[in-house]
């Protein structure tokens, strides 16, 4: 068959074109020799499917950044002061020494006590109590401690013997809720351990100690790095204390008015890692109050270095000194929180945090769905052009 000069240029041209309408258009073949071309139109269900994906995902990403920005820090860094709840707990390890005890006579020897243990500190609750003749909000504490005892004891001019046993402290405090101080204490203190010097002898300590303590004012407890507060207080304290060694018993009764300041320094920030961890803390010098373990007539005087992390909402580390010499040490071993959301966290990340999640998910879901809705759609609606069409839009592209 002849084809002619002009029926190979059209062919060319339409060549061309088809190659430019096939990435618009769907193609879909006729008859041999022939090309029917189907404008594709806009499908505004697609578009309505866009506008919703991209509505979904910029409400996801607004609450991410405002969930990230609200759990960020504030921005000065201080001591936070936290908000505590029923159920709040704190463990922590003990170790410390004794080198003797509120009311025993030291002319009757001396003691050398080590003592390792657990610490329990537990948020009760909150409570009123009565101070300077009016009632005052406050917060429920309770603590016990329990370990063991090995040590040493000597006796002038008989040589010394061993010592081996165990401990039990328990207390109530009532903090103020502005600065946590205590305002009210009532502390238990038991020593029971065996004495061997020559013969095994029992030797039996218990301490009750009631105390109450009013401030002059209450300092802030938001203190940044090198800042400070203080308070004056006056405390009047009650010591009952009961001691049986070598079959022999003593017992002391004991008040005491006293005054002086509470003292706080801030000196620095630093990651401190104990048996919970590793923790962004501030490091603290400050006056001694109660220190479990140890007997409220030995630390009652002294000062500690303290670690307070606001993320734990508490002490991750305690060290007591007595004179100058470290006695006890109390290291955080695990932390929990009771009804309240955890100190550091508000109710409105916690909120994000499970909101977040749903929302992805329920961004793929309709992301599916849609997709999904309008590809049936999209087939049902679609009928195949009839050949008529097809020759009025590709034409018959065959030579005559």
């Amino acid at each position: 068959m002849k084809v002619s000069r002009n029926s190979l240029s059209r062919r060319k041209i339409v060549h061309s074109l088809g190659s430019f309408v096939l990435s618009q258009h769907s193609t879909r073949r006729g008859p041999p020799g022939e090309t029917i071309y189907h404008a594709v139109v806009s499908c505004p269900r697609r578009v309505t499917l866009k506008r919703s994906i991209r509505g979904i995902s910029g409400i996801v990403s607004i609450l991410v950044v405002f969930a990230i920005v609200s759990s960020l820090p504030p921005a000065d860094g201080a001591l936070r002061k936290p908000t505590y709840a029923a159920g709040d707990k704190w463990v922590y390890v003990l170790s410390g020494s004794l080198a003797g005890f509120p009311g025993f006579n030291t002319s009757q020897g001396t003691f050398h006590l080590g003592l390792v243990g657990f610490v329990y500190v537990n948020v009760i609750g909150s409570a009123t109590v009565q101070a300077n003749n009016a009632s005052v909000s406050a917060v429920r504490v309770d603590s016990r401690a329990t370990g063991f005892l090995n040590g040493t004891f000597s006796v002038p001019g008989a040589g010394s013997g061993q010592i081996s046993g165990s401990f039990t402290t328990t207390s109530t405090e009532f903090w103020e809720g502005q600065g946590y101080l205590p305002i009210e204490s009532l502390g238990t203190t038991s020593y029971h351990a065996d004495v061997t010097f020559g013969i095994t002898t029992p030797l039996v300590f218990d301490l009750r100690v009631n105390a109450t303590t009013s401030y002059s004012s209450i300092p802030p407890f938001e203190l940044d790095v090198g800042q400070n507060a203080s308070a004056a207080f006056a405390a009047h304290v009650e010591l009952n204390s009961t001691f049986t060694a070598f079959f022999r018993t003593m017992t002391s009764h004991n008040e005491t008015d006293l005054s002086s300041t509470w003292h706080r320094d801030v000196l620095s920030r630093e990651n401190v890692t104990v048996e919970a961890g590793t923790f962004s803390s501030y490091k603290l010098n400050q006056t001694l109050g109660s220190f479990p373990g140890i007997p409220s007539g030995l630390s009652g005087g002294g000062n500690e270095t303290a670690y307070f992390s606001n993320d734990v909402g508490f002490y991750v580390k305690r060290v007591a000194y007595e004179n100058g010499t470290p006695g006890a040490e109390m290291r955080l071993r695990s932390y929990s929180y009771g009804a309240g959301p955890p100190t550091g966290i508000s109710a409105t990340q916690i909120l994000l945090f499970i909101v977040l999640p749903i929302a992805v998910v329920v961004l793929v879901a309709v992301l599916l769905w849609r997709r999904r809705k309008a590809r049936i759609q999209g087939q049902a609606s679609s009928p195949a052009p009839s050949a008529t069409e097809g020759q009025e839009l590709g034409g018959n592209d065959r030579a005559r």
